[in-house]
This record gives C-alpha cells, structure tokens and sequence, in this order.
C-alpha cells in the first residue's frame, strides 16, 4: 500500500531533456543541476521526453554528485524550502526530523532511487550512461541555485554529527559515482552492485 511519502520520493513523473549540442539526454535530478537544465530547456526550447515517451530512447545519461555534498545541500534546501512555505513551524524541530528521519523530500533521497524511479520507463535494453557531476558545466552554462542560501560549516556540523548509519546511504551513491564512466542497462546496474557490494544492497533495497 502506498503513503504520501511513497508517492512524494516515487513520483509518477520522470524528465529527460535532450542536449543534442553534446549528444546526451540527460535525466533531471534535483540538486543534480536540475534547475539550470530547465532553464537551458526553457532557453533553447529542448526536446523533453517525459514518462512513457522515455521508453523511446536508447540511453539517458545521468549526473552523479558527490553524496556527501548532495546530501548537505539537498537538506538544507529542503530546510529553506520548507521555512520559506510554512514560517509558522519551528525551523529547530524541522531539522530534528529531516536528521531523524533520512530521506522526507526528493531533494536528498539518494540518487540510486531516482535511478530506480527512473527504471519504470526504461527500456530494457537503454543503456544508462553514468556521469560525473564535475563534468556537468561542460553541457549548460546556467548556473541557477534557486534562491537558496549555501549552508554554513555549522550547519555542515550539526548534520554529520550522530548521523546514525547515514554514510551507508551515502555509500550507495558512491557506488554509482565510483562508476561514472561506464553504461550499463538497470539490471546490468543491479547485477553488478549484488556481485560487488551485496552486503549494502542486501541492507538497503528492503527497505526502500
């Protein structure tokens, strides 16, 4: 049965806009540079390939971050977001939660689950190029963050600190990092975690 949290993190609605100046079509991600896609789209009036319209394609390439790095700045822009839309709440409590809880907003649930989510409208045989985000300058040159403020090494601190079991999950999007580079099909990406890290796979996809 799924929850609101189910379908907040597992959207019916995956994008991929074509940059055919590059030759990719890159599947948006937030934080992953997903606000300065949509403006180059917006721009340049890029194809969008949406949902089922993905099936049509032969390969998405996908830009890895840093987990680290994402995770700090999804939850802090998940933070401000939410501050920004409901003033009333106690912004102590609403970082309480987002520590506590892992993953509450798409904006730092781990990028092997948009690649999972993704999976619902891949072909078979698609191939997912796997991208280093440190490349990622190379295909826009709009750099948007959204209105939001960097957070500060405090908070950087407050975060990591008795983070319990967070580096496990960011440890899966290291795998993927790890890979940029490479291009695999969704089950050649899943054999190849289970053959090399069973034991985070194991740990990790029941719960998801």
């Amino acid at each position: 049965m799924q929850t609101a949290l189910d379908i907040e993190l597992f959207p019916d609605l995956c994008e991929v806009v074509e940059i055919p100046l590059h030759s990719q079509r890159v599947y948006l991600i937030q934080k992953n540079g997903n606000s300065s896609l949509r403006a180059q789209q917006s721009q340049d009036n890029l194809a969008m390939f949406v949902n089922d319209q993905i099936r049509t394609l032969d390969y998405v390439d996908v830009y890895i971050r840093n987990p680290r790095s994402r995770y700090v700045s999804g939850v802090n822009t998940y933070l401000q977001h939410l501050q920004r839309d409901h003033p009333e709440l106690d912004s102590a409590t609403a970082f309480w939660f987002a520590k506590r809880y892992k993953f509450l907003n798409t904006h730092y649930l781990p990028q092997f689950h948009w690649l999972a989510n993704l999976s619902r409208y891949l072909r078979s045989d698609a191939k997912i190029r796997l991208r280093d985000f440190k490349n990622f300058n190379s295909i826009t040159d709009f750099k948007d963050r959204a209105l939001v403020i960097p957070p500060t090494q405090d908070f950087v601190n407050e975060l990591m600190k008795d983070n319990h079991n967070i580096e496990l999950w960011l440890y899966l999007d290291q795998i993927l990092l790890d890979l940029a580079g490479q291009e695999f099909t969704w089950n050649e990406l899943l054999e190849y975690c289970q053959r090399n890290h069973k034991n985070i796979i194991e740990h990790v996809l029941p719960k998801t």
